[in-house]
C-alpha cells in the first residue's frame, strides 16, 4: 500500500500481516476490521483533505502570519510595508490552497476515512472507551476501558508526592479561579521588576520574561498507558510535551574513540549502567535551588552570567519553580518536585544536581584508572577494570548518599545502554542496534501533530541508517538492521519505490555502494564507519554555525499548516521571491545581507488529536486565563 501521506490513484489499503497493530485491552468494543485498520496506522497518521474550507485556511494562516511579523520587526520593515507584504503573501496562500487538485481516489478516501473517524468518536463515547498513544513514544494506539484507566490515574494522583492541590475549581464560579490565576501572574510580573530593580537597564530581559496575561494558557495534565511490564498496565503523567528520545549516537562515537586511544578494553573489563528514575522530578525545589547556588559558587567562579548576577538568576529560578501550575480533573495543581518534562530549565537543573553524583563516580573510577564515564540525562554508563567487590562498595556509597533516588543498576560484559547493545568479546568491542523486547516490532516513532510526519519519517530513515552503521561493528549486523528498517517502512504503508529511493540515495551520498555488494566486505565497512564518524563531527559543527546564524537574526523560521494535497513547492517559491525582493537585513555587509529562510510545514489534525480526547473540555482550559 502507499505511504499514508502520498497521493495515489489507487484507493487500496492492502493487508500486511506483520504491520503494527492497535493494542486492545477493552473488555468490549464494536470496531470492525476497517476501524481497526485505520487505527493501526497509528496516532501520527493525518487523514487527508481537512483544510479546504476558507475558515480553516484563515485559521491555519495565523502561524505564518505570526512568523512573518517577527521577521519584519527584526528586519526593520516599516508598518505600511509589512501590511502590504502580509496581504500579498496571504492572497497567494488563500488562492493556492483553497482549490487543490485532487484525484477521485483521494476524494473517496478522504470522505471514507472521515466517516470512519466519526463512527469511532461516537463508539468511544457510547462504550466508555479510552484511546491513547502508548507512553514508549511509538506510533501505536492503546484501546482500553475508560473507568479502569481513570481509576489508575486517580490512584497515581493520590499517591504521588510530585504535586499538591493548589485550588479546587468551583463549578458555579469559574471566574474566581481565573481571577486567582490572573492575580498570581500579576504578582510574578511585579516580582520580576523587584528582582531587576533597574527596569531601564534590564528592559530587554523584562520584555522576554514578562507574562502577557491575555496570551497565556493554563497547562493541563493527562496520562498515557505504560505497557513496559505487560500484562500489568501502568499510567504515566504527561504535560503538553514531546518526550526527548535519547539515543547513543554520540556515546558510540566517544566510546570507540576511548577504546582506540587508551586501549583500556580488556577481557576482564565490565560495563556498568545506572538508570535514575524520575529525572524531571528528582528532589524538592529548595534542594534544586541550593544546588544551583552551590554550582555557581564552586564551579562558575564569576558573579555575573550574561550581565545578570547569579543571585538574580536563583531568584528567577525560584519564581519559575514555585509558579508551575496546571489543571487536572477540576483542580489546579502545583509542582513540589522538579517540573514539566518539556522544560529546558528543569532538564538543566536536574543535570546540575546529578553533576555531584557524576563527580563522585568519576573520582572513584575514571580519574584513578582512566575508565570511561558518560551520562545522557538519567542514563549512566561507565567501564570498570577493578574488582567487583570494589565496585559494590562504590555503588553502596552512592546509594547511601542518594538514598532518596531510585536506581536500576546492571553490571556485566554485555548489556544495553539507550538503544545500543554492547558486548566485551574477550577484549574486543562488539556492538549493534538494540530493539526493546517489550515493544511491537516494525513500528515507527510517534511524531507530534505539531510537526510534519512525512518529512520527519523521511529524515528518520536516513538517520536510522546512519545509526546502524555507527552502532554495528559487524557488516552482517548492519545488513540485518537495514532489512529490518525496510520491513518497518513496508509494514507502515510506505511503497517499495519510496524505500528504495531513500536507501539508494543514502548509499550514493556516503559513497557506500560497496555495502550492497556480495560477498559482504568487513574491511570496506570499517573504512566507511570511520568516514561516517568524521562526517557526524562536521555535521555538528555545521549545526552550531546554523544556530549562530539564528541568534544573529540572519536566518528565520517560517511555518504553516499543510494538508499534503496543496501546491507546497509553488507557494514556498513564491514566498521566497516576495521576501527576498522586499526584505534586507540591517547592520550587515552587502555580501552578508542575504535573507536565509527555513520554511517548514505542519500537518493538520492527526488521529491522536482527533480521537484521544486528552485535552480536557473544562472552560478554564479552553479560554484564556483573564
Amino acid at each position: 500500500r502507499q505511504h499514508f501521506g502520498q497521493q495515489s490513484d489507487e484507493f487500496n489499503l492492502a493487508k500486511v500481516s506483520f504491520s503494527p497493530t492497535i493494542i486492545v485491552h477493552a473488555s468490549i468494543h464494536v470496531f470492525n476490521k476497517e476501524h481497526l485498520r485505520l487505527l493501526s496506522r497509528g496516532p501520527t497518521y493525518v487523514p487527508p483533505y481537512q483544510m479546504t474550507k476558507r475558515r480553516n485556511l484563515e485559521k491555519n494562516y495565523k502561524q505564518l502570519q505570526h512568523d512573518l511579523n517577527r521577521l519584519f520587526v527584526k528586519s526593520n520593515v516599516n508598518m505600511i510595508q509589512s501590511m502590504f507584504l502580509q496581504k500579498q503573501i496571504k492572497d497567494s496562500y488563500m488562492e493556492m490552497f483553497s482549490m487543490p487538485i485532487l484525484s477521485q481516489s483521494i476524494h473517496e478516501r478522504a470522505h471514507y476515512e472521515q466517516q470512519l473517524i466519526e463512527q469511532i468518536q461516537n463508539d468511544l463515547k457510547r462504550f466508555n472507551l479510552i484511546l491513547r498513544r502508548t507512553h514508549d513514544q511509538q506510533n501505536v494506539f492503546y484501546l482500553g476501558d475508560r473507568n479502569s484507566f481513570e481509576q489508575l490515574s486517580q490512584e497515581f494522583m493520590l499517591q504521588t508526592d510530585l504535586f499538591e492541590i493548589d485550588m479546587t475549581i468551583d463549578k458555579e464560579n469559574v471566574q474566581a479561579t481565573r481571577d486567582y490565576l490572573t492575580n498570581k501572574i500579576k504578582l510574578m510580573n511585579c516580582e520580576f521588576e523587584n528582582i531587576f530593580v533597574n527596569t531601564t537597564k534590564y528592559k530587554d530581559e523584562l520584555k522576554k520574561i514578562n507574562v502577557v496575561i491575555d496570551k497565556v494558557e493554563l497547562p493541563y495534565l493527562y496520562f498515557l498507558p505504560d505497557l513496559s511490564k505487560q500484562p500489568l498496565l501502568n499510567v504515566k503523567p504527561m504535560m503538553l510535551t514531546t518526550q526527548y528520545s535519547a539515543t547513543g549516537t554520540d556515546f558510540s562515537e566517544k566510546f570507540h574513540n576511548y577504546i582506540d586511544q587508551y586501549d583500556r578494553l580488556r577481557s576482564t573489563t565490565n560495563f556498568v549502567t545506572i538508570t535514575i528514575n524520575n529525572f524531571y522530578h528528582l528532589v524538592p525545589h529548595h534542594i534544586l535551588l541550593s544546588t544551583l547556588l552551590d554550582f555557581f559558587v564552586k564551579y562558575y567562579h564569576l558573579p555575573i552570567v550574561e550581565n545578570i548576577h547569579i543571585t538574580k538568576i536563583v531568584r528567577l529560578t525560584s519564581l519559575f519553580l514555585h509558579n508551575n501550575r496546571f489543571y487536572y480533573d477540576g483542580k489546579i495543581y502545583r509542582f513540589l518536585q522538579g517540573g514539566p518534562s518539556n522544560s529546558g530549565l528543569i532538564e538543566t537543573l536536574s543535570n546540575i544536581y546529578l553533576n555531584l553524583m557524576d563527580n563522585f563516580l568519576i573520582n572513584q573510577s575514571s580519574t584513578k584508572q582512566n575508565e570511561f564515564y558518560g551520562r545522557c540525562q538519567n542514563q549512566i554508563f561507565f567501564t570498570w577494570n577493578q574488582s567487583l567487590n570494589e565496585l559494590e562498595q562504590v555503588l553502596k556509597s552512592m546509594k547511601s548518599d542518594y538514598h532518596h533516588l531510585s536506581f536500576d543498576i546492571h553490571i556485566g560484559k554485555n548489556l544495553n545502554y539507550l538503544d545500543l547493545y554492547l558486548e566485551n568479546h574477550n577484549g574486543i568491542l562488539y556492538s549493534r542496534v538494540h530493539h526493546q523486547h517489550n515493544q511491537q516490532p516494525y513500528t515507527l516513532p510517534y511524531i507530534s501533530s505539531k510537526g510534519n510526519s512525512i518529512r520527519t519519517y523521511s529524515h528518520w530513515l536516513r538517520s536510522s541508517l546512519l545509526r546502524a552503521i555507527r552502532y554495528c561493528t559487524s557488516i552482517e549486523d548492519f545488513n540485518q538492521e537495514r532489512i529490518y528498517l525496510e520491513m518497518t517502512y513496508l509494514a507502515n504503508g510506505y511503497s517499495i519505490d519510496f524505500i528504495d529511493k531513500h536507501i539508494q540515495h543514502f548509499f550514493k551520498f556516503f559513497d557506500a555502494k560497496s555495502l550492497q555488494q556480495l560477498p559482504l566486505d568487513q574491511g570496506a565497512y570499517k573504512k566507511i564507519r570511520h568516514r561516517l564518524f568524521n562526517f557526524m563531527r562536521e555535521q555538528r559543527q555545521h549545526k552550531e554555525k546554523k544556530q549562530e546564524s539564528f541568534k544573529k537574526n540572519r536566518r528565520f523560521h517560517l511555518s504553516y499548516i499543510y494538508d499534503n494535497v496543496g501546491p507546497k513547492s509553488r507557494f514556498n517559491k513564491k514566498l521566497r521571491e516576495i521576501l527576498s525582493k522586499h526584505v534586507q537585513l540591517p547592520n550587515t555587509t552587502f555580501e552578508n545581507n542575504k535573507l536565509q529562510l527555513d520554511i517548514r510545514t505542519k500537518t493538520q489534525h492527526s488521529l491522536n488529536s482527533l480521537l484521544s480526547g486528552q485535552r480536557p473540555s473544562h472552560p478554564i482550559i479552553n479560554k484564556k486565563i483573564n
